[in-house]
């Protein structure tokens, strides 16, 4: 199998939820350009509670670069009203094991009680478990 030299990423907006979806091996230029546009969108939210939704079934790995990169940046991201984040993966462990990395609670010092993250094998049971939270990309509810 042979994968593309640079991972890949595409971003909405629905509702109050910030939809990813990862593919492939990321460096961390792949990581500095979905923060960059991260950021354009998530000014949509004007400092109201969203969530995050991340389908990671199709991506590969990341550098340690890219983990440090995206802690920095899920802290940002919570200043700016993130609540929830759910992460839909395979079952392997490893995938998993990067984004705790990111996880805000694993720096001392950072408050992230009021911050949720989980984990998913199917997509629906992400979107189940972000609209018991309050967080739907279906707008109007």
């Amino acid at each position: 199998m042979r994968f593309p030299k640079y991972g890949n990423y595409s971003l909405d907006v629905s509702g109050n939820v910030l939809e990813v979806f990862a593919t492939g091996a990321w460096n961390l230029k792949t990581t500095e350009f979905l923060i960059e546009e991260m950021n354009e969108l998530i000014a949509r939210f004007e400092g109201k509670p969203w969530a995050a939704l991340m389908d990671g079934r199709r991506w590969v790995l990341s550098t340690p670069e890219c983990q440090t990169r995206l802690a920095e940046a899920i802290k940002v991201n919570i200043s700016r009203g993130l609540t929830c984040s759910a992460y839909v993966l395979d079952s392997g462990m490893v995938k998993r094991a990067q984004l705790e990395r990111t996880h805000p609670s694993n720096e001392k010092g950072f408050d992230s009680k009021h911050y949720k993250r989980e984990y998913f094998m199917h997509y629906f049971e992400a979107l189940n478990w972000l609209h018991k939270e309050g967080f739907s990309p279906i707008t109007g509810e």
